[in-house]
């Protein structure tokens, strides 16, 4: 993450005062996807959510019976994540530090990312990859939140990076396969919008 992508984050958490409702992405309730590839799964196993933010879907994970853990860059964040936990009363482990540093004891059978990798502008795919390679277990599901590319011109200079869902698939080719996906058009303010596209991606993990 950039410089001023990190700066612009923080200014995000501080605003918020400790209530994630503040924050412009905030959801009380998940994805349908990782609400599906969590019940494949029955709520068992170890999940990781990557830049858990204020901690809503780690926590929920957690109250799924998942062994949650949420990892986050940003001081502030973590801070309403265990506060959340706490009030749900739930055990959630919680990592401050950059993803590309964290490393696990042991592999994850759910990887969680709601918006990690479409804000990598910058590069770092193939490290992206490789350290996903790393937590997550063979035949471990995937869930991906990403910017999706409407159409050819879908570009902006700023704001998370847009893909098509080949680009996608082909990223995390031919480790992952692909199991579902879902698309949402959405209105946003300019400079990002006016129209979004936001694609929940699931994947298992074939070898």
């Amino acid at each position: 993450m950039s410089a001023i992508a990190r700066m612009v984050m923080r200014n995000f958490y501080r605003r918020a005062a400790g209530d994630p409702k503040r924050l412009p992405w905030h959801r009380d309730t998940p994805p349908d996807i990782l609400a599906e590839a969590v019940a494949a799964r029955n709520g068992r196993g170890r999940a990781l959510d990557v830049g858990c933010g204020a901690g809503v879907y780690t926590t929920w994970l957690a109250e799924q019976g998942m062994e949650a853990t949420g990892l986050d860059l940003f001081p502030e964040a973590l801070e309403m994540a265990r506060a959340r936990a706490a009030a749900k009363n739930v055990n959630v482990t919680f990592v401050a530090g950059d993803l590309f540093a964290f490393v696990p004891d042991r592999p994850f059978e759910l990887v969680f990312d709601s918006g990690c990798l479409h804000s990598l502008v910058g590069g770092n795919v193939r490290e992206y990859k490789r350290k996903l390679l790393t937590w997550l277990a063979v035949e471990g599901d995937y869930v991906l939140g990403h910017w999706g590319k409407r159409h050819p011109l879908d570009w902006r200079p700023i704001g998370p990076k847009r893909r098509s869902q080949a680009a996608v698939e082909a990223m995390f080719a031919p480790e992952l396969r692909l199991l579902k996906a879902d698309v949402t058009d959405f209105a946003a303010p300019m400079p990002f919008g006016p129209m979004v596209r936001a694609v929940g991606y699931w994947f298992r993990r074939e070898r």
